[in-house]
């Protein structure tokens, strides 16, 4: 695990529908394991994003979407999810 913080990403970058909403719309309301919770997203910087690959890498190291999670454009697109 990274940290106790939760990171998204958007497999398809800044460009995806889901970023472009997430950008919009404020705040967001994510249901997990039945319970719903309204949260922010907050733009995250690099420093995170090579310990974020580390656990795709290990999770995902058989996935043959690896390296779509990993790349720039992902990377670009990552958030950190902040409960209100």
């Amino acid at each position: 695990m990274v940290d106790d913080a939760r990171y998204v990403r958007a497999y398809n970058g800044k460009n995806s529908r889901w970023y472009q909403a997430e950008v919009k719309q404020r705040p967001w309301r994510i249901t997990v394991g039945g319970m719903a919770k309204e949260v922010n997203f907050e733009p995250e910087d690099n420093a995170i994003n090579a310990r974020i690959d580390g656990a795709y890498r290990q999770k995902y190291s058989d996935s043959p979407y690896l390296n779509s999670m990993i790349s720039t454009r992902a990377r670009s697109a990552t958030v950190k999810v902040i409960p209100r």
